[in-house]
């Protein structure tokens, strides 16, 4: 983008002699402007360098806000607006000066003195043009104004201007400079005016020219590109010469021309003409006229009727000897490579161009277009042939051929082997019916179009049809936890059902149907036949039956009379004893001076949560004095060993015993989660440890005070000494 920077000249004091001038001639806006508020300021103060608008960066350039119905605002980026009325005394960046839009300072000479305003390039080297110029008189004195245009600092253009003074005074002027790096606008007698809306347009350039050479009578088209060909304001539009001579010519955009060349001989300048001036010449903006060029033709044979899936390749030749080019004009059927090698899309009519473009010596050769026919093949084979068999059938699925031969396929044959049973349809998979179960078959597939049947796919793997079977299985009945047996289900076929667990947890199933229990709860079967030669296998079928936990046990006791009863509580709905490991016993290894009249009860129960509690009511009440121990952790984690138990709790008849072990606490013998094993002895011997009985009746406690205290006469008597 091109940029500008204005100079202004310096005037030290004018700011206050402008203050007075301005209530001297009682003009308030003059007032204002010069900004007769403001005398502390210094009365030079400089223009920052950089781009800047009015209003910003010097104290001296204020907001005039609107003048005679006009608004001047230089603090608007773009606006294109700028009141002169200050001074300064060094170059900076003119702020809007890229296309129409743009305002300069006036060196400020005074009331009735000629002022001057200047506009350079703000690189060095660069050329711009100056189309024209809006320019605000509200001064009377002034009546004309000079714009020069500068090259390399010499004056290269002049333009003198008459000032209209009209409503609102803000009047649009022509220039037309070009190629300059600098302008200045000079009154003709007094400071006050304003330049807006500066017309600036870049100098054009030329990059490049297509193609560089062409006809010496003209007429070739040429597409010219660069920048800066869009300036506008230039009074007779962009222009473009061919040396000398202008050409016809289309603006495309600021980067692109398309010209048709005027007629020439030998090698001229292509030149670009805008408001920014004219276009640089060199090696790239140049044209070659070449002499008449010679005609050619080309020989191009039609190729005759071709079938679809072949890929020949076509030839042609010019009479120049230069090579033959080719396209399609059918690319819905056909399609060929430059160099002739044809492919086909589909059937039907193709049509092929062969042209020759010519070069310095030839002109093009006019095209030969030829149309033949493109004839439809039978398909390929199908390909992925997979067959499934089932009861005196099979499904057989497969891939559509690689080619349809430019023919939509209508169907496919199944053919089976041996046998030959065929089946057929419009799409995979195809169902072949009537085979032999326990019979091998393989299956090929054919496909078949508007041009016949192709030829058949590989073979299929071989598959066996066999007959279906079903399982009948019945729901087993809820059994108790502990129980053992064989379950039973039966084939259609006669085949043996083999069974499995579906609930590992719960329950073990072996092959053969045998079943045995690791908890309570919802127990589920699998029944499996797998079929065989003839027989296909049979569908799976589930059973599910309930696993109730083993919560009592009835059994005799050593040294009495009758059947004891064994109560589990507590747990959780899976919790259950485990038989085998639940029993009345004989105890080994009681501590020294115990005694077991009545052995121990030990159990072991599984799938419990928490705390469980056994209950036991004895057939005869246990002896007095009697105590309890256990084998076990007597702390949690600690080894296992006898040791007293005083968490038991015995009824006054002494017939009932109830306890309660946590899972993993004092007693549990089995570190398993979920698992109790705890043996329990009522034992006699010492009297320190014997259970206390609760009493529930006043007569009862007055007969166990009579005891002790006979007891305790009886003891006196024999400890006294002899007479």
């Amino acid at each position: 983008m091109l940029h500008l920077q204005f100079l202004t000249m310096p005037f030290p004091g004018v700011r206050h002699w402008l203050c007075l001038a301005g209530q001297r001639l009682r003009r308030g806006v003059l007032a204002l402007l010069t900004g007769c508020f403001a005398l502390a300021l210094p009365a030079h103060a400089a223009v920052t360098p950089g781009a800047q608008g009015f209003g910003t960066g010097d104290p001296e350039l204020g907001l005039i806000g609107e003048l005679n119905g006009i608004a001047f605002n230089g603090l608007v980026a773009g606006d294109g607006q700028g009141w002169v009325y200050g001074k300064a005394d060094t170059y900076t960046s003119c702020n809007n000066c890229a296309g129409r839009g743009g305002f300069a300072l006036a060196e400020n000479g005074g009331a009735n003195t000629p002022s001057v305003a200047f506009f350079r390039a703000a690189s060095p080297g660069d050329r711009f043009g100056v189309s024209g110029v809006r320019i605000y008189n509200p001064s009377a004195a002034n009546t004309g104004m000079t714009v020069r245009g500068y090259r390399n600092g010499s004056v290269v253009q002049t333009v003198s201007l008459t000032l209209t003074r009209i409503s609102p005074m803000l009047v649009t002027y022509d220039l037309g400079l070009t190629d300059v790096d600098q302008v200045s606008f000079t009154s003709s007698h007094d400071w006050f005016f304003a330049i807006d809306d500066l017309g600036i347009a870049p100098l054009p350039t030329v990059t490049g020219v297509s193609p560089v050479s062409g006809a010496g009578a003209g007429g070739t088209t040429v597409v010219i590109t660069g920048s800066g060909f869009t300036a506008a304001g230039y009074p007779g539009g962009t222009a473009v010469r061919f040396g000398t001579t202008l050409a016809t010519s289309t603006v495309d955009s600021d980067t692109q021309i398309t010209a048709t060349a005027p007629a020439g001989t030998g090698t001229v300048d292509i030149t670009v003409t805008t408001a920014g001036g004219v276009s640089a010449t060199g090696a790239a903006s140049q044209f070659s006229y070449v002499a008449s060029l010679q005609p050619q033709t080309i020989s191009f044979a039609n190729p005759g009727a071709r079938n679809f899936g072949t890929a020949p390749t076509l030839t042609a030749t010019a009479t120049s000897g230069l090579p033959v080019s080719f396209s399609s004009s059918t690319t819905g059927v056909c399609t060929i490579s430059s160099g002739g090698v044809l492919s086909f899309v589909a059937t039907g009519n193709c049509t092929i161009n062969a042209n020759q473009a010519g070069n310095g010596s030839y002109d093009a050769a006019p095209q030969v277009t030829q149309t033949f026919t493109v004839n439809p093949v039978v398909p390929g084979a199908p390909t992925t042939v997979v067959a499934s068999a089932s009861d005196t059938q099979a499904s057989v699925a497969f891939a559509a051929p690689a080619s349809n031969g430019g023919s939509n396929i209508t169907g496919y044959t199944v053919t089976s082997t041996p046998g030959n049973i065929t089946a057929t349809g419009a799409a995979p998979p195809i169902l072949v019916s009537g085979l032999t179960n326990g019979q091998a078959y393989t299956f090929t597939v054919t496909a078949t179009n508007g041009a016949g049947t192709g030829p058949a796919s590989a073979a299929s793997s071989p598959v066996v049809p066999r007959s279906a079977q079903s399982i009948v299985f019945s729901t087993p009945i809820p059994q108790t936890f502990g129980t053992t047996g064989t379950l039973t289900a039966t084939a259609t076929s006669g085949l043996p059902v083999t069974f499995s667990s579906a609930t590992p947890a719960v329950c073990a199933i072996t092959s053969g149907g045998g079943f045995s229990f690791l908890t309570a709860g919802a127990c589920t079967v699998n029944a499996d036949q797998a079929g065989d030669a003839s027989f296909l296998p049979a569908a799976r079928v589930q059973r599910t039956f309930q696993v109730n936990p083993r919560l009592g046990l009835v059994s005799t006791v050593q040294g009495m009379t009758g059947f004891a009863n064994v109560l589990l509580s507590g747990g959780g709905v899976t919790c259950t004893f485990v038989g085998g490991t639940t029993q009345f016993m004989t105890p080994s290894g009681m501590p020294s001076g115990r005694t077991a009249p009545h052995g121990g009860f030990e159990f072991r129960a599984v799938g419990c949560v928490g705390s469980v509690t056994i209950t036991i009511a004895y057939p005869e009440p246990l002896p007095a004095g009697v105590s309890f121990w256990k084998f076990g952790p007597a702390s949690p984690g600690a080894a296992s060993s006898w040791f007293a138990w005083s968490g038991a709790t015995l009824s006054g008849d002494r017939r009932t015993v109830s306890y309660t072990i946590t899972d993993n606490g004092v007693g549990d013998g089995d570190p398993a989660a979920g698992a109790v094993l705890d043996p329990f002895v009522p034992a006699l011997g010492g009297a320190a440890d014997a259970v206390s009985i609760p009493v529930d009746a006043p007569w009862a406690l007055a007969l166990m005070s009579a005891v002790i205290g006979w007891l305790g006469w009886r003891r006196t008597l024999r400890a006294a000494p002899s007479a």
